[in-house]
């Protein structure tokens, strides 16, 4: 059986005899792995279509069963690649980690196909927003997978106006109008704004990182630990970011 769709890179491991399994994230937000032979040859005409994030036409030729169906072809159609720039390419390969850990085998959900696909060519266009492209994503994966209510009212209340004060894990958004919290702990001012912001956007106007922005600081790094705690601890391509940068 041949299947070919359009797909995104995700990762490409190390095989026996020079090949990799490499998994994509199909046009119908599905994770895909196939066994790619001799990608490591310097002839092999495929070897500049397993970066992260490509975006390829591949081929999958296999018995229906199989778990581990072989990449008969790959044609790269798109790459998010700059050359030359540092940050860009580190977060590609965080997101290519994260939608690598939240797709899943045998579950559609296209949403992550056009978020991965938008946030890939936004890094294309605006590279230097590299760091504000991966927040935006964090967000829109925690949306995805259930894990972010509408931060519009207070999940406790119902306000719509008092700042807000923390994220609870079964309540959702609590303001300041109903939530005792001390004043260093809680979410600083405009954190509501801040999350309408990457709501309403796209990947591709994500609001820039501004190291001096304690609201933007703050709610990302909130949104982050929720992101990677629900994955099951730090990403390795997380950790190269941080010590690089």
């Amino acid at each position: 059986m041949i299947r070919t769709c359009a797909a995104i890179v995700l990762k490409a491991v190390p095989f026996s005899e020079g090949g990799a399994v490499v998994s994509f994230l199909s046009e119908h937000g599905e994770r895909l792995k196939g066994l790619a032979k001799g990608v490591k040859k310097p002839t092999a005409k495929w070897v500049a279509a397993f970066e992260p994030l490509g975006m390829v036409r591949v081929s999958f030729f296999g018995k229906e069963q199989t778990e581990l169906k072989r990449v008969t072809r790959c044609e790269l159609t798109f790459s998010p690649l700059t050359l030359g720039h540092l940050e860009s390419s580190l977060v590609m390969a965080c997101l290519a980690d994260l939608f690598d850990r939240v797709a899943r085998e045998g579950v559609e959900d296209d949403r992550l196909y056009r978020l991965l696909s938008a946030c890939g060519r936004a890094l294309k266009a605006e590279p230097d927003n590299a760091l504000g492209i991966l927040a935006y994503a964090e967000h829109w994966l925690l949306h995805c997978m259930g894990l972010l209510p509408h931060p519009r009212i207070c999940g406790r209340c119902g306000n719509e106006t008092a700042p807000l004060a923390l994220l609870s894990p079964d309540q959702g958004w609590c303001c300041t109008a109903c939530t005792p919290v001390d004043r260093a702990e809680a979410l600083p001012p405009g954190s509501r704004e801040y999350l309408r912001r990457l709501r309403v956007g796209g990947a591709e106007t994500a609001p820039r990182v501004a190291a001096a922005d304690e609201t933007q600081t703050a709610v990302t790094a909130l949104l982050r630990a929720r992101l990677l705690q629900e994955l099951g601890g730090g990403l390795r391509s997380y950790d190269v970011l941080w010590q690089t940068l």
